[in-house]
C-alpha cells in the first residue's frame, strides 16, 4: 500500500510541476487540479496495470516483457488522452495547450517509472 500511495505523490508532485512550466500561474489551483485529475486517473492505471501483470506471469519471460510493455503503453495512452480534457476545462486552455500539457506530463511520470 505504501508503494501505491508513494506512486501517487509522485505522479502528483512531478505533474504538478509540469502544469506550473506550461502555465505560471495560480500554483494552488494547478496543486488542486493535479491531485484531483491524478486521484482519478492513476488508481484505475494502477489496477489495470497490475491487472494485466498478473494474468501474464504465467507465460514465458520474453512473452511477459512483450506483454507487459504492450499494456503499459496501451494504458499510458488511455490515461494521456483522458487527462485532456480535465486540463483543458480545470485550467482553461485550447485542446492544442491541453494535449501538449497532458502528453508530457504522462510521458515525464512514465519515463520516471522505469527509474524509481
Amino acid at each position: 500500500m505504501f508503494e501505491y500511495f508513494s506512486a501517487l505523490g509522485i505522479t502528483i508532485a512531478v505533474e504538478y510541476i509540469v502544469y506550473l512550466i506550461f502555465i505560471r500561474k495560480k500554483p494552488y489551483c494547478l496543486l488542486l487540479y493535479s491531485i484531483i485529475i491524478n486521484c482519478i486517473t492513476h488508481p484505475l492505471a494502477y489496477y489495470f496495470y497490475s491487472y494485466f501483470l498478473s494474468n501474464t506471469l504465467s507465460i514465458n519471460s520474453l512473452e511477459i516483457n512483450n506483454s507487459v510493455n504492450i499494456y503499459f503503453i496501451i494504458i499510458e495512452l488511455v490515461v494521456f488522452l483522458s487527462e485532456v480534457i480535465p486540463i483543458k476545462y480545470l485550467i482553461n486552455v485550447s485542446y492544442k495547450k491541453a494535449f501538449l500539457i497532458s502528453f508530457t506530463a504522462n510521458l515525464v511520470t512514465a519515463s520516471l517509472s522505469f527509474i524509481v
